[in-house]
């Protein structure tokens, strides 16, 4: 309908358009809801890590790049900028370089003149610079041959002598740890094992030895594993996350519980608070971190920290959707008293602040905050209303980072933790057994572990795999 159209529908047949406006009214109200609907799921899909609980994995390379903050110099170039400290290798002691080469020069640089150190006219200065090149040599397997002779006794009977414990595997135990290393750590799956063992080492071995391998180095670090598990309860702070795994196609769940020199996996058909049970006992006296996942409230009645990291993303999410002038309002409060908390905490964590400066600062960015949820409480807007209300149920968790020594107001502890089972996840594709579950479990939680407390994780395995073939003790975690 053009404009002259409209003008004389409503002065030639006022009744044709009041009804046709009414019409129209009618039709807004009855899509109204679906458009937000509709701007609701566009919403959710076009949510990313950055204002979601989506794991950073699943933006994938096309993502939208982050937005960074204006350049205030006219140019900069890429790489490291002035003021940087670098970083160099430091040169090995002579000594211990496995050939020495003195170069002298050969012409003079000012005269042109041929160069004879060994000549009275041309004497060393005895200064010089050092350079060193480092390499690897080739890998050449070493081969122990056990040769088992038979002897005959006076009395006529043959017997033959028995291989010796440690040598009843056909591989030794640095060669076990290498391949069980690059699978822990590495992420490299089986067959890979077996092409690098062949192409780097020049060692045949089968697909069967290399599993067999593993199995090997997942029984030597039983004990270790166990060892861990009983600690676990007995430490005043613990950072705990749950991410999907699989088991035969199955959905399952592995859990990782980290402390500052302590990270402990455990698969488990269950996401619910028994596992909890299982790894932590029936109760836990120490503080809890976490996200808001009912399963921690129905197993830890003490203490908890909330993860803030979770609560910036979900806000976040809601400024994304901005389905109402609330979401917005809400969104941008919270976010700028939440920049504020952590400008105070990270100030405390340089050294700029005490804790009670870092307490009494925060009185009134908490003050804000909580003035904040109850007004939004009530809002219209059902995603508004439901973070605000979710928030002031959890408040007593929000801030426990401020008083309690070794507590950081988010779970990215645990959450590193997770990403190494998570890539391994992607590759794998989970496990088939339950062998292969305890395999998992125990070489993250000593891989990762050593790594926390800066011990060589590969040194560790194959003190596990010596002790375990000798029916020694193995090293510790703790």
């Amino acid at each position: 309908m053009t404009r002259e159209e409209a003008t004389a529908l409503v002065y030639e047949n006022p009744e044709a358009a009041i009804e046709l406006i009414l019409q129209l009214v009618a039709a807004v109200e009855h899509l109204r809801p679906r458009v937000d609907e509709l701007e609701r799921k566009i919403a959710l899909l076009t949510r990313d890590s950055s204002n979601s609980s989506k794991p950073p994995s699943s933006d994938g390379p096309a993502g939208k790049p982050k937005a960074r903050p204006p350049v205030k110099s006219r140019k900069r170039k890429p790489g490291g900028q002035p003021g940087h400290k670098g970083s160099k290798r430091d040169l090995v002691p002579t000594e211990q370089a496995h050939e020495v080469f003195p170069v002298f020069p050969e012409t003079c640089d000012h005269c042109g003149a041929v160069l004879t150190p060994e000549s009275d006219s041309d004497k060393p200065t005895g200064k010089y610079w050092r350079h060193q090149v480092i390499d690897i040599p080739e890998p050449k397997p070493e081969v122990t041959e056990y040769q088992l002779y038979c002897v005959r006794c006076s009395c006529g009977a043959e017997n033959w002598a028995k291989l010796p414990q440690t040598a009843r595997s056909g591989f030794g135990p640095r060669i076990t740890a290498f391949l069980a290393h690059l699978t822990g750590l590495h992420r490299v799956t089986r067959r890979g094992c077996q092409e690098i063992a062949k192409t780097i080492f020049g060692i045949d071995i089968s697909l069967g030895s290399v599993c067999k391998l593993h199995q090997e180095v997942s029984e030597s670090l039983a004990a270790a594993h166990e060892t861990v598990r009983q600690t676990l309860p007995k430490q005043p702070v613990l950072n705990i996350d749950e991410t999907g795994w699989k088991k035969q196609g199955e959905s399952c769940w592995l859990w990782v519980v980290v402390t500052p020199i302590i990270a402990f996996y455990h698969i488990a058909a269950s996401r619910g608070a028994k596992v909890l049970k299982e790894m932590l006992g029936d109760e836990y006296t120490g503080v809890l971190c976490s996200d808001m996942y009912s399963a921690y409230k129905a197993f830890h009645h003490g203490v908890r920290q909330f993860c803030w990291a979770h609560i910036i993303r979900a806000v976040k999410g809601i400024k994304h959707a901005c389905r109402s002038p609330d979401a917005v309002k809400f969104s941008k409060w919270m976010l700028s008293e939440t920049g504020r908390m952590f400008a105070l905490w990270h100030a405390f964590k340089n050294g700029d602040l005490d804790r009670e400066t870092l307490v009494r600062k925060s009185v009134p960015i908490r003050s804000r905050m909580s003035k904040c949820l109850q007004h939004y409480s009530t809002s219209s807007d059902r995603d508004v209303r439901k973070a605000a209300k979710s928030l002031l149920k959890h408040w007593n968790g929000l801030f426990t980072f401020l008083e309690y020594e070794g507590v950081e107001p988010t779970n990215n502890a645990a959450e590193s933790g997770a990403r190494p089972a998570v890539l391994w996840r992607k590759i794998c594709f989970g496990n088939q057994s339950v062998d292969g579950e305890l395999l998992t479990a125990r070489l993250l939680t000593a891989e990762r572990s050593s790594i926390l407390q800066r011990r060589n994780p590969f040194q560790f395995l194959l003190e596990s795999v010596i002790a375990y073939r000798n029916g020694l003790p193995g090293p510790a975690l703790v």
